[in-house]
């Protein structure tokens, strides 16, 4: 008896934002944005988009953010943003799964968290905070055969 097995091939990749002195965006109007350098990760290259009021003014009691492709291909990836715990007892994770924006190579996450319940939270440490993406792309599949099975 032969046995093959088929895997879906993925790279996965992290990034950290430090957002610092977080008070001093309450000065902006929703849809004010602050980019990141680009980075690599899994492979590819990207930016993050901070919205400190959010988006739009739709999501004005939010941080927003986005994750933007510079690679200038197609890929197929899920993308989870994480509020990173910073004071003591902080060890636990906010996670939210970012969606993937039609015909853009784009992830968003218009309420990754509401900015009041940020400023009593215990990811705001001081002025700053910690955002950790997590990019995993799916690059297709992979069909082998099982090492120790027979072929008949």
């Amino acid at each position: 008896m032969s046995t093959s097995r088929i895997t879906v091939e993925q790279l996965t990749g992290f990034h950290t934002l430090v957002i610092e002195n977080y008070s001093s965006y309450k000065h902006f109007q929703s849809g004010f944005s602050a980019a990141t350098v680009n980075f690599t990760a899994a492979g590819y290259n990207w930016t993050l988009q901070y919205y400190p009021k959010g988006i739009t003014t739709s999501f004005k009691d939010y941080v927003s953010i986005y994750l933007i492709l510079k690679s200038g291909l197609s890929v197929r990836a899920e993308v989870k943003f994480s509020l990173v715990g910073a004071k003591e007892g902080g060890s636990k994770n906010k996670t939210v799964e970012a969606k993937k924006l039609a015909n853009e190579p784009q992830w968003a996450c218009e309420k990754l968290i509401k900015r009041k319940d940020l400023e009593k939270s215990k990811y705001l440490n001081n002025t700053s905070f910690k955002i950790l993406c997590e990019i995993v792309v799916f690059q297709g599949t992979r069909a082998e055969a099982v090492a120790g099975s027979t072929s008949t």
